[in-house]
């Protein structure tokens, strides 16, 4: 799946509970407000772990 559908169906599914004014105790949000997710594309497949913590560290 495209990574930019994947953020406009999160982004959809946002508007939803907004509009059906769902509590954050029930919404998906309370499962994951604590973590801390990034996306980087573009980045050659052979980077290792260690490799993208350097570059982004700095």
């Amino acid at each position: 799946m495209n990574p930019m559908t994947n953020v406009k169906n999160i982004q959809k599914l946002n508007e939803n509970v907004l509009q059906m004014g769902v509590e954050d105790d029930v919404s998906w949000h309370k499962q994951y407000k604590d973590s801390a997710y990034v996306f980087l594309g573009g980045l050659p497949y052979d980077l290792t772990e260690g490799d993208i913590l350097c570059v982004f560290s700095q």
